[in-house]
């Protein structure tokens, strides 16, 4: 009986169980509001260098342990964490110097900078693993699932969006577009990324830092989507702060436990079995489309609403893509199951050398033509065969067979058929041959079977003894048929045998 062996991320790691509770913690702190705002945005900022600062600890570990292509990865993590926590170490600064500024709370320019080059890092490191070996059509399907569940995502986040305030000027569709592309794109790519990994089944991450990162991406993108007025707000402060520590700690988590089960780790160049399908672009789908029907029902048709049906017709083209492709895929492997088949039935009714019928083939022609009408059997021998080969070689003994089989198939009719049956033996299958010509083929068969045939700077001597035999429904089986076939053509080889005999004498 073997010893059950827990799974590292299971065993009460220090480091995990300290993250853990630090994030309940900021919850719990955050959400009590003992203190003043001021406090409150260097506890805040403090806290978040503390985590980011563990997060590039702990990813740069990861690097050095790992193999090469997840040591990228790791690295570009670990350098995205050390940007986070300068960000975090300039805006704990300001925030000390003015506690109540605007900007020490939702973050200044350099701080802004700093997490807008953390996450292309990140981002970079993400898009830059190798899939493995996926065919054109499978990528195309990889990415077309993404995609459905980026659209979703970001159908969410620009139905939650709010747009700023102020006179449409130039200036404000600048601010627009900042606020939609910069910071809150960067984090649905980062989710397209991570989803990359994820459906292709080769994924750099142990299926718990899957999990734990999956749920980051997706907590710290929706708090991009949130305007910078409400985290000016004292009455959502708080929790935005507590969010955002939980976001920042779960990347730090994600580190830790990719540490720990780094042996359950699929090792590079390997993939993971996966499911021929994901339900998360189905998903994605029916909740932008549920979304879509509430927001009808409730607001009717305004400018939300368009967002929300146009994010409903993305994602529906999307999936139709999706199953288009999958529908041609699918039709090309039809097709290719039917060469295949085509193909192994050729291999196991055909001989491979002489492209002739084989033994099983013949005998079930044999049996099929004796229920429907008389038929009648050639069976062909080359005599003084073996010296062939023991005097010229193999190669050049394969080469007289493939002869013989061309002559044969060309001294007969069309819907006759020619079989190898094994070694040097053939056989000829002729349906309804007149009793009056049976004699005439054997006679033209065994002409076309005698003298030398030129195979590369050798003339080899060919010669075959012919025997008939012909069988009615009722009175004849193949075997016996086959049998009577056999023995006419020894009987010939006996007859050449005592007429050469008489010469020698």
């Amino acid at each position: 009986m073997h010893r059950r062996i827990p799974r590292p991320w299971r065993r009460a790691d220090p480091l995990v169980v300290v993250l853990i509770v630090l994030a309940v913690t900021a919850v719990v702190g955050f959400g009590a509001r003992r203190t003043g705002t001021g406090p409150q945005v260097a506890m805040f900022w403090l806290l978040m260098a503390a985590v980011h600062g563990c997060f590039a600890v702990l990813s740069a570990q990861v690097a050095r342990a790992g193999p090469a292509v997840a040591r990228r990865l790791w690295l570009s993590f670990s350098l995205a964490g050390a940007a986070f926590l300068v960000g975090d170490a300039a805006q704990l600064v300001a925030a000390v110097r003015a506690p109540l500024a605007p900007s020490s709370l939702v973050g200044t320019e350099f701080q802004f900078g700093s997490v807008a080059v953390g996450m292309v890092l990140l981002v970079t490191g993400l898009l830059r693993y190798p899939l493995g070996e996926l065919t054109g059509s499978a990528r195309a399907r990889l990415h077309l699932d993404a995609a459905t569940v980026l659209a979703a995502a970001t159908t969410f986040g620009l139905w939650l969006f709010e747009v700023p305030a102020g006179p449409r000027d130039a200036g404000w569709v600048l601010g627009l577009l900042v606020a939609l592309l910069v910071m809150p794109g960067i984090f649905l790519v980062a989710i397209f990324a991570v989803l990359r990994l994820v459906l292709s089944g080769r994924t750099p991450f142990t299926r718990m830092c899957g999990i734990v990162g999956g749920v980051a991406a997706v907590l710290q993108a929706v708090l991009q989507t949130v305007p910078g007025s409400v985290y000016l707000t004292p009455r959502y402060t708080p929790w935005l702060f507590a969010g955002n520590v939980v976001a920042s700690t779960l990347l730090a988590l994600v580190a830790r436990t990719q540490q720990l089960g780094a042996g359950s780790t699929p090792r590079p160049g390997t993939r993971e079995q996966r499911r021929p399908y994901s339900v998360l672009p189905y998903a994605g789908m029916a909740a932008v489309w549920a979304l879509t029907l509430t927001v009808l029902v409730t607001r009717g048709l305004d400018a939300r609403s368009w967002v929300v049906g146009i994010g409903a017709s993305v994602t529906t083209v999307l999936v139709i893509s999706r199953q288009l492709n999958a529908l041609r895929h699918i039709t090309e492997l039809l097709r290719e199951r039917d060469e295949l088949t085509a193909r192994l039935t050729e291999l196991a009714y055909h001989d491979a050398l002489t492209g002739l019928a084989n033994r099983g083939l013949f005998m079930r022609l044999l049996d099929e033509g004796l229920a429907a009408g008389p038929v009648t059997v050639l069976l062909i021998d080359l005599d003084d065969f073996k010296p062939v080969n023991d005097a010229f070689g193999h190669a050049t003994g394969d080469q007289l067979l493939i002869e013989v089989a061309r002559r044969l198939r060309a001294g007969v009719r069309a819907g006759d058929t020619v079989a190898r049956l094994g070694g040097d033996e053939f056989a000829v299958l002729m349906p309804g041959l007149a009793a009056a010509r049976g004699a005439e083929v054997v006679r033209e068969l065994t002409g076309s079977l005698t003298g030398a045939v030129r195979i590369r700077s050798a003339d080899v001597p060919l010669r075959a003894s012919v025997g008939l035999a012909t069988g009615r429904p009722g009175e004849h089986d193949p075997d016996s048929l086959l049998h009577a076939a056999d023995m006419a053509m020894y009987a010939v080889k006996e007859a050449r045998r005592h007429l050469t005999a008489s010469d020698l004498r």
